[in-house]
């Protein structure tokens, strides 16, 4: 296909972004249990609407309190969903989607699971108890909130000291680890005598000793300062001592669930949400995000891997424009065939950690637990079976995956010979009602959150399609493993309720 087709350089384009968040390269330490889903077109944001996260609910007055819990909802509402993998999973090597959800919540199959779930029974000895009840507090807290409208006491969950190191210093080693694998890729898919080209070389050769040394700096920190090695010997402590008896343990994860829940007066009685923040608060308007360029030469090195990796995946397709109905977000058509000669990208991009305190996903991987026959009453799927079994590792269930980190982009800028007339072409289409996107990234619509709804519009300058401000443009997903797998060696009668 003749580079100019921006269908093409697009899927290139997300393919090395692709390759920079998750880290594909020996030097980067990261799990492999993930996958991307990209949404189509991204979602834009201002720096306010994550006040409470940085912030806090509270504030000094009723009326911007009362804003940050409609914050709040809208963000644990948008964070809630479980990827649908059925029509679009690629190969282990390249495993992504275009966003879609099952129309399930997680909140809503977390607390049928807690529900119908039955736990092993083999009585601890009081030590263990209090060592699992130490372990416990330090991983999540519940503080006493007073409701503004009805002055109403509540307890809420919130994730404990241990658990915010642990992701503050996660999110530091993130950000190194990107910037390094940013500096690689580019450095690996550089051609030619392009000024970018020999820029992207000598960026490599200068900076990425340093570069390794802030990685391995945050690694180091995320271990000293993150409680990364307690951290996650707590959890596989908390996981060997409850496969001997899990009650006193999902005792805690139903108080942790219930806690989780509160009510945003802005919404009254539809305001009902389980509370969902993301870490470090402040990420909007930090100065720590990677900067990413994109080029034509890039398409060299990019193109073919993700054409033959999209294929396998269906009916995935970025094209030039996504136009989709005012506010709905539905996409209606998609422009493959739009010319973009002399492409070139440059944005700021970041991945930030979801925190759920009331939503204790290890539950999942236990093996001291398994489902009431009331289950396979009500639902015809298991939680997860991980992928065992299915063809390309596409795994099946109510709750197959979730998100972990929100993807969010800024400040980019899109140019090409024909940016005169994409930017009209984007004019029209926005002032005939359409919502436009540019592959993963919107342009311009209306976008309604809850009972707010925002014009948002790119602009054309210095021959290029420029979109400031911030954008959510796609998610880091983690995948549930078999859900529930009990140990063989525990009898049915040794669960709670025997057989």
């Amino acid at each position: 296909m003749p580079k100019d087709v921006s269908a093409d350089l697009m899927q290139a384009l997300i393919t090395k972004l692709y390759g920079t968040i998750t880290g594909d390269n020996p030097d980067i330490q990261m799990p492999r249990n993930k996958f991307v889903t990209w949404m189509l077109p991204g979602m834009p944001f201002v720096p306010q609407d994550f006040m409470f996260c940085a912030k806090g609910l509270i504030a000094e007055s009723a009326e911007e309190t009362r804003e940050r819990y409609h914050q709040a909802w809208a963000l644990s509402k948008l964070f809630n969903f479980i990827p649908d993998v059925s029509n679009q999973f690629l190969t282990e090597g390249m495993q992504q989607t275009i966003f879609a959800s099952t129309q399930d919540d997680i909140s809503a199959v977390y607390a049928d699971v807690l529900k119908y779930s039955k736990v092993a029974d083999i009585q601890l000895s009081d030590k263990e108890k209090a060592k699992l009840e130490k372990f416990r507090n330090l991983l999540t807290v519940t503080k006493e909130v007073t409701d503004i409208i009805t002055d109403e006491v509540k307890q809420v969950t919130e994730p404990g000291p241990v658990t915010l190191a642990y992701t503050d210093k996660m999110d530091d080693y993130l950000s190194a680890a990107d910037e390094y694998m940013n500096l690689v890729i580019d450095a690996q898919s550089a051609q030619g005598n392009d000024p970018e080209a020999v820029r992207r070389v000598a960026a490599f050769a200068n900076k990425s000793k340093f570069l390794r040394k802030r990685m391995e700096a945050a690694w180091m920190a995320w271990i000293s300062q993150g409680y990364k090695n307690e951290y996650e010997q707590i959890n596989a402590y908390i996981e060997q001592v409850t496969q001997r008896s899990m009650v006193l343990y999902k005792q805690q994860l139903m108080e942790d669930f219930k806690n989780g829940l509160l009510t945003s007066p802005q919404e009254g009685t539809a305001g009902d949400f389980y509370y969902t923040t993301i870490v470090p608060g402040n990420f909007a308007t930090s100065p720590g995000w990677t900067r990413f360029r994109f080029y034509e030469q890039d398409y060299e090195t990019h193109y073919d891997k993700s054409t033959s990796q999209w294929s396998a995946g269906g009916s995935a397709s970025f094209g030039l424009f996504s136009i989709g109905a005012q506010a709905s977000g539905s996409k209606v058509k998609i422009a493959q065939d739009m010319k973009a000669t002399n492409f070139r990208a440059e944005l700021e991009f970041t991945q930030v950690p979801i925190i759920r305190p009331w939503f204790k996903p290890g539950f999942f991987s236990m093996r001291g637990w398994t489902l009431d026959k009331l289950w396979d009453l009500n639902y015809d799927k298991r939680v997860s079976d991980g992928g065992e079994g299915q063809p390309d590792h596409k795994p099946d269930g109510r709750l197959v995956a979730y998100p972990i980190n929100a993807l969010f982009v800024r400040n980019v800028v899109l140019k090409s010979d024909q940016s005169e007339r994409h930017m009209n072409y984007i004019k029209s289409e926005i002032s005939a009602g359409g919502r436009v996107g540019w592959g993963p990234f919107s342009v311009g619509g209306s976008y309604s959150r809850g009972k707010e709804k925002r014009d948002f519009s790119a602009h054309g300058e210095g021959g290029a399609v420029n979109i400031d401000g911030i954008q959510l443009i796609g998610f880091v997903n983690n995948i549930i493993p078999k859900s529930p797998n009990p140990n063989p060696e525990i009898k049915p009668d040794q669960f709670v309720g025997g057989e």
